[in-house]
């Protein structure tokens, strides 16, 4: 057997679960569970909705845990059933016999989860924070006065090299007066804004946009938020998995749906920023309405594998969604690949 193999079997835990409760509570728990897994399948030890498995301390330290001490097991134990995470019960036929039943709290679970992940979401955002405040104190370096011994500052509006669609203006000798911003122009001088100097006009007509977007008695419909995102937990998966009780699945599954339904409502003109590139609002939503479960799949796929990585995780599930249709089938044709090669298949 090769120093790089297992011979037995081998210790799991996963490393987040780890870092929250300790190494120890984690491998406790990833054994019961494996228990508790192998009692379903073989339909045994299932009471009060919930499946079971059963031992007593010192039996768990000799059979699962013979690398710790009977000291530190009980503790374990200990520690995760006043957490929480571990529910005991009592199934024996015998009355006196006292050995405790354990099952997992899926629900406490849960909530761990969604805490580390605000926690990890606070995190990200108080380091954009930064680095917008970084920014912003950047910017107002152009603001300061000029050296009159260095440059010389311009005070008459007409200069050769302006804009020509500007013209008017400067044979004014006037400065341009910003656009009065109101709800019926607000969203265009946001476009304007977004696409770069006004002299680069958008590459597609309004009436183009509203078209795609649709119209009804020539008024342009408004997309809710709740309706993309219920859009996309149908064509995703997500409401399936709702359906047959994989609620974790689910839940992840929405975190990515959340932020991809913030472009879906999107208006077509707009811009969205994928790997650094501005695009049209509407080729990136036609792009999300193709995606499906397997797609959201290689998707946590990625986001797991990339973990430690991501500094952005907003910027990235937008670029990796975008992309994640002609990249999955890559992705997994060089997974299979790389195993068999290493596997020696």
């Amino acid at each position: 057997m090769s120093m790089y193999l297992f011979d037995e079997q081998p210790i799991i835990a996963n490393k987040t679960l780890a870092r929250a409760l300790g190494l120890n509570e984690a491998l406790v728990l990833q054994q019961i569970n494996y228990w508790i897994e192998i009692n379903k399948k073989s339909g045994k030890n299932y009471h009060d909705e919930k499946y079971w498995t059963y031992n007593s301390i010192r039996a768990w330290q000799e059979n699962d845990f013979d690398y710790m001490s009977v000291d530190t097991v009980k503790r374990t134990f200990a520690k995760l059933e006043k957490a929480g995470y571990l529910l005991v019960g009592n199934y024996n036929k015998d009355p006196r016999d006292k050995t405790k039943w354990y099952t997992i709290n899926d629900e406490k679970l849960e909530e761990l989860y969604f805490e580390l992940n605000k926690k990890k979401l606070e995190h990200e955002r108080s380091i954009l924070e930064k680095e917008s405040q970084n920014i912003i104190h950047n910017a107002l370096g152009q603001n300061a006065p000029m050296e009159e011994c260095k440059i010389c500052q311009c005070n008459d509006a007409y200069c050769t090299d302006a804009f020509n669609e500007n013209l008017p203006t400067h044979y004014g000798n006037l400065h341009e007066p910003l656009p009065e911003i109101t709800t019926n122009n607000s969203s265009k001088n946001t476009s304007y804004i977004s696409t770069g100097n006004s002299s680069h006009l958008p590459i597609y007509e309004k009436d183009t946009f509203y078209l795609r977007d649709g119209m009804e008695g020539g008024c342009k419909k408004i997309k809710s938020y709740k309706s993309c995102l219920e859009e996309l937990r149908e064509s995703t998966g997500y409401n399936e998995h709702m359906k047959l009780g994989n609620k974790i699945i689910a839940k992840t599954f929405d975190e990515i749906i959340k932020v991809l339904a913030d472009v879906m409502v999107l208006n077509a003109e707009d811009t969205v920023t994928i790997n650094q590139t501005k695009l049209p609002a509407y080729i990136v939503q036609e792009r999300f309405r193709s995606l499906d479960s397997s797609h959201m799949e290689y998707l946590v796929d990625a986001l797991s594998e990339n973990e430690a990585k991501i500094r952005n995780v907003r910027a990235f599930i937008l670029t990796a969604a975008y992309n994640a249709p002609s990249n999955m089938d890559a992705y997994y044709t060089a997974l299979v690949s790389y195993d068999t090669r290493e596997g020696g298949l």
